[in-house]
């Protein structure tokens, strides 16, 4: 039986080579659908979504298979390059995993757009208390709503917490809205688990020789986001604020345009060779 596909669809109108989002470490593939609108109407654009985000299946904990899994669904729809490819935080290491996979099966890249994302290197995995903190943060910040209180409340609890003390006293406390019970907590908490040993367990594949285009955030550490130290035709751009806060207001207008202005030189590049 042949698995779904992983790709779900942002603009499927359009004339242009389509663009491929790879998700974050929240495993939807959806957070790229503002984005898709401000890419212009002749630019298609598709999502990942991750295996166990809305699937019933098991989230993936190694960058090798999320790369390998959406290679699959990519291949499936677009049999044959040239590929666009963009992913923000995890989903940047994805990409950039999935990119050199299409360089080495001799297919054509001609633009990688990683979004702060960091340059990828083995790391423990936290306290199992600082991956619920981060789970809940990325939760309420994508809805838009202050943080504060859910790092007051998980703040008593011991580094070895377990997830269900999490859930109920964050249910109990009304920080989130009622839909989310402990069985939806528990199932994205499932995903971004797993992805989260993915990255820190990843250990790169070496240089990349294509075309990137790098927008960090201005908040994020220099420190964590040197790209050029494995892909010397990085094109880099520092856009105001932090790693959440790029993807509101000015700072997105920002975003988009960049992204724009990249999908349009890689287009001039692929025009004499599909001439």
């Amino acid at each position: 039986m042949t698995d779904p596909t992983t790709l779900v669809p942002l603009r499927e109108e359009g004339t242009h080579p389509p663009l491929y989002c790879v998700h974050p470490v929240s495993g939807s593939g959806y957070v790229y659908a503002g984005l898709a609108e401000l890419l212009g109407p002749q630019q298609p654009s598709y999502g990942f979504e991750a295996p166990g985000f809305d699937d019933g299946g098991a989230p993936l904990t190694s960058i090798e298979a999320l790369a390998e899994r959406h290679l699959a669904s990519l291949r499936s729809a677009r049999p044959r390059g040239p590929y666009l490819l963009l992913g923000w935080s995890l989903g940047g290491v994805v990409a950039y995993h999935m990119a050199q996979r299409l360089v080495e099966a001799g297919e054509e890249v001609p633009l990688l757009v990683l979004i702060d994302a960091t340059v990828p290197q083995p790391f423990p995995l936290p306290p199992e208390k600082a991956l619920l903190h981060a789970f809940l943060r990325d939760l309420v910040t994508a809805m838009g709503e202050p943080s504060a209180a859910l790092d007051a409340l998980l703040a008593p609890y011991p580094d070895d917490v377990t997830a269900d003390a999490a859930w109920t006293a964050v249910t109990a406390s009304g920080a989130l809205p009622e839909e989310f019970d402990e069985e939806f907590l528990q199932e994205r908490y499932d995903v971004f688990r797993a992805h989260a040993e993915a990255l820190y367990g990843y250990e790169h594949r070496g240089p990349y020789a294509g075309r990137v285009l790098f927008l960090k955030a201005a908040d994020s550490l220099d420190a964590r986001t040197r790209w050029e130290t494995l892909a010397p035709r990085v094109e880099r751009h520092t856009i105001t604020g932090d790693h959440d806060s790029i993807w509101a207001g000015e700072a997105f207008a920002t975003l988009a345009g960049l992204v724009r202005q990249g999908l349009a030189q890689a287009r001039s590049a692929l025009a004499p060779a599909e001439g």
